[in-house]
């Protein structure tokens, strides 16, 4: 542990100036953050820099004994509450306020506890563990190397175009989706709370209780300006899954045009959404109807979910196919009313009843032309130096009909790496996965439109991913490392966790004695917690 950078957490010999990050073994952290070095949950953490902080808390890196690797530590130190002084670990909570810091800490810790349930989630760091020490609550994250979701936009151009921006935002906004089903809400969406991994995925980061993402508390608001909503700048403003698809949609709205919406506060009067001249002319219709709606000023305008948002951006709507289907059948009720005999079958006030339907129809279909061809209807404007009349919005058509394709049991990452812009439809993966006994875990268990669904090309297929059986049995680790152990258990899907430290005379110490609860062989539910017992190795005698 003494080779280790508090920087990097990474061997660097002893160096005083760490080679691999530049960090300084000098350095000295400023109050109220940890001091560099301590230990926390029995000496199982070893806290490293500060790489963050806001009115919440502050995150370290850090190192794990049991998982032999760096780790994130969140720590809860709202400001204005507590505080600490240099180089002590208890901290001191302002007098009157214990109540509030008893009732925001016990609000910090549900949070995160049902974050720490959704670790199926790829599109947020999974959560170790939870706990309490000195009075202070922590979280312990997964550590991971990225590259801001800023740098990689820089990097790519300043922008990118709506396929790359779908392969990277559709993982998101089933993440979101089901945060919201389950009552959590991040509402700080923005550039500077995502970043891209080392696979290319974002990953959501900057989570917090929400009395930092509004006015009105005792803290110091944490609003992201372009990214955040009208309705959390007013006190007592009242934010929802609406809230968080404002954040989203700006940006998605960055990723495609290099650049923020103005502040929601900015926006009130009209509420209109400037849009360059040659990014409105490369995106989707369905797509600026997305942007449209997710960005509308008032909460009550704007798409209110994010299955709703999904449904807006998988797929354009076929407005031609519409239009002829449409005309086919005002033509086919015309000449059967005025063919349809005097006695029996269908009454001729029925053929007229079905002529207007068709009327309304065609109607509704101008209507939706009217509007990807006005844009200003939706609340866009054309801000640019191009003439306006070169602006159109080509519509994604394709009269062919294909029979859905049977992707059940196949796996799915095989499936989405298969897909480019000539496939005859595009896979989306439902915000939940199920378990299955049939189909092995990451495989299609299940599929909607149904197998030889007859159906238009570019049909989106939305598809659910098999966690395999809701049952696993647990392995053998009896003698292994406790990082093997780890990593056999998670490869089941079971969350590992230290459970009891003993003394062994036949393990060595470190290695893992045996399950805590269970024994090798049994079955467990997916995503049980399991204590491991861990070996200190022959217990030492005093002669």
């Amino acid at each position: 542990m003494t080779q280790l950078c508090l920087g990097c957490m990474k061997e660097n010999l002893g160096e005083q100036i760490c080679p691999l990050c530049g960090f300084d073994r000098s350095s000295e952290q400023p109050a109220p953050f940890l001091p560099l070095g301590v230990k926390l949950q029995q000496d199982n953490y070893l806290v490293g820099r500060k790489i963050s902080n806001s009115s919440e808390g502050a995150r370290y890196i850090a190192y794990s004994e049991t998982m032999s690797s760096p780790v994130i530590i969140h720590e809860f130190l709202p400001a204005g509450i507590c505080g600490r002084a240099k180089g002590k670990t208890n901290i001191v909570i302002r007098g009157g306020y214990e109540e509030r810091y008893k009732e925001i800490n016990d609000k910090f810790l549900s949070y995160y506890r049902t974050i720490a349930r959704m670790r199926e989630l790829t599109a947020v760091a999974p959560i170790y563990d939870i706990f309490t020490e000195n009075g202070v609550s922590y979280t312990v994250e997964e550590y991971y190397d990225s590259i801001p979701f800023t740098e990689y936009i820089e990097r790519r151009g300043g922008s990118v175009d709506w396929n790359t921006a779908r392969q990277l935002f559709m993982p998101l906004i089933s993440a979101l989706s089901t945060l919201h089903s389950a009552g959590i809400g991040h509402y700080g969406v923005s550039p500077e709370n995502i970043v891209v991994t080392t696979s290319g995925k974002l990953r959501l980061t900057g989570f917090s209780i929400d009395d930092i993402r509004r006015s009105g508390t005792n803290f110091e608001p944490e609003l992201m300006d372009g990214c955040a909503a009208m309705e959390q700048y007013m006190d007592g403003g009242e934010i929802t899954e609406a809230t968080d698809i404002y954040g989203f949609t700006a940006t998605l709205f960055y990723a495609l045009t290099g650049r923020l919406p103005e502040n929601s506060c900015d926006r009130k009067p009209d509420g209109k959404l400037p849009i360059p001249t040659a990014v409105f002319k490369r995106l989707p219709s369905h797509v600026v109807t997305a942007l449209a709606g997710g960005l509308q000023v008032s909460p009550k305008k704007r798409i209110q979910t994010f299955e709703e948002m999904r449904t807006h951006l998988s797929a354009a709507p076929t407005v031609k196919a519409m239009r002829t289907e449409a005309n086919r059948n005002a033509m086919q009720s015309e000449a059967a009313n005025r063919y349809s005999p005097k006695k029996g079958g269908v009454p001729g006030y029925a053929w007229g009843v079905l002529s207007v339907l068709a009327c309304l129809l065609i109607l509704a279909v101008a209507g939706i032309l009217w509007i990807y061809q006005n844009p200003t209807g939706l609340g866009i404007v054309i801000n640019n130096q191009e003439e306006p009349s070169e602006v159109s919005v080509q519509e994604s058509i394709d009269p062919n009909m294909i029979f859905v394709p049977d992707l059940l049991g196949q796996k799915y990452n095989d499936v989405v790496a298969k897909q480019n812009a000539e496939s005859d439809f595009v896979v989306i993966k439902a915000n939940e996965d199920v378990f299955s006994d049939k189909y092995k875990e990451g495989e299609i268990a299940e599929q909607s439109p149904e197998v030889n669904t007859k159906a238009n090309k570019k049909v989106t297929i939305v598809v659910k991913v098999s966690k395999g059986s809701a049952q696993r049995e647990l392995p053998v680790i009896a003698g292994q490392p406790v990082q093997a152990a780890v990593e056999a258990l998670n490869a089941q899907g079971f969350i590992a966790s230290p459970g009891n430290y003993t003394s062994s005379d036949t393990v060595e110490n470190g290695k893992v004695i045996g399950y805590e609860n269970y024994n090798a062989g049994d079955m467990a539910p997916y995503g049980a917690k399991i204590s491991l017992n861990i070996s200190t190795g022959p217990e030492s005698s005093n002669s």
